[in-house]
């Protein structure tokens, strides 16, 4: 069985979570605790980020955009990458942006949001860290922080992402998927990415629905929301074990 290294809350994981979900395979999953627990990881795959799989081969595998297409040529069910080459070429072009500007701007908002929200902020925390210290990091004085918060992501870097969001939330109204006509990497990177703006179930019950007000509150792009939402209930179903 594959197992896989991962922090909860990452993008990244989640991508390689939903793309083993998509070609049904079964994995068990090992949560990385940062700082101790990413020497582990290094002394495994000679890097300290996540997400790594090791398959029942022992075989190690790092980076996410690596591991799909690792998992989709060890497993020919369900590809990810559509055999067109022009289909193929714009599901790369789009995994290549979510995984690299769309995610830079993803993340600066979430810490945005994490600096004007105390909740969020503690919720973020790792499970192994005590209620006492969740509770004194909820009480830090982070108000003061709140006037660079619009630092950390720039208005030029807020608006044309939303842009392009709504762009892409405007063509998936008569849509299921967005290049061709089955679930493709595409998706799934673009999917990934929104859960910082938006945390969705598969995140659990206290971050379920937090995130970037801005963006969960612009009602241009609730279609796309509503999109990944369906894509992770279909993918996390028990039906797509």
């Amino acid at each position: 069985m594959i197992t896989l290294y991962q922090f909860r809350h990452s993008a990244f994981c989640l991508k390689t979570r939903m793309a083993l979900h998509a070609k049904k395979l079964q994995y068990r999953v090992e949560e990385v605790t940062p700082g101790i627990g990413q020497f582990e990881i290094f002394k495994l795959s000679g890097q300290k980020q996540v997400p790594v799989i090791v398959d029942s081969n022992d075989q190690v595998i790092n980076d996410s955009s690596t591991i799909c297409v690792y998992l989709d040529k060890k497993n020919e069910n369900n590809p990810l990458f559509p055999e067109d080459p022009i289909l193929f070429a714009q599901c790369k072009l789009i995994e290549d942006w979510a995984d690299t500007t769309m995610a830079t701007t993803c993340r600066k908002a979430l810490i945005k949001s994490a600096i004007e929200n105390p909740q969020l902020r503690t919720a973020l925390l790792p499970d192994e860290i005590p209620s006492s210290v969740k509770s004194i990091v909820d009480k830090l004085p982070f108000k003061n922080l709140s006037k660079i918060s619009n630092v950390v992501l720039s208005s030029k870097d807020n608006l044309e992402l939303q842009k392009l969001l709504e762009a892409l939330s405007k063509s998936l109204i008569n849509k299921k998927y967005l290049v061709g006509d089955s679930l493709s990497i595409a998706d799934i990177s673009i999917a990934a990415q929104l859960s910082l703006l938006k945390f969705p179930k598969s995140a659990g019950p206290i971050l379920s629905g937090e995130g970037s007000q801005e963006y969960i509150n612009n009602p241009y792009l609730e279609n796309l929301f509503i999109w990944r939402n369906n894509l992770e209930e279909y993918l996390f179903s028990a039906n797509s074990q």
